[in-house]
């Protein structure tokens, strides 16, 4: 059975080589084990529902 759809878009980020060394210090202090997409997928809806955004995703 294939995974449900997701209403999703690809997006390219270059990051400068200090910020991608902090973002895999903290996958590193992380219990799980987490990709960098992951990691900044976590870290962006956060921040977005920090600042009062609704970023549920809800699957039909």
């Amino acid at each position: 059975m294939a995974p449900p759809k997701r209403d999703t878009t690809g997006v390219l980020v270059r990051l400068h080589a200090n910020t991608l060394s902090a973002l895999d210090d903290l996958i590193d202090r992380e219990e799980i084990d987490l990709s960098r997409p992951e990691m900044i997928r976590r870290l962006l809806k956060a921040s977005l529902k920090d600042k009062g955004y609704d970023v549920r995703e809800i699957v039909e």
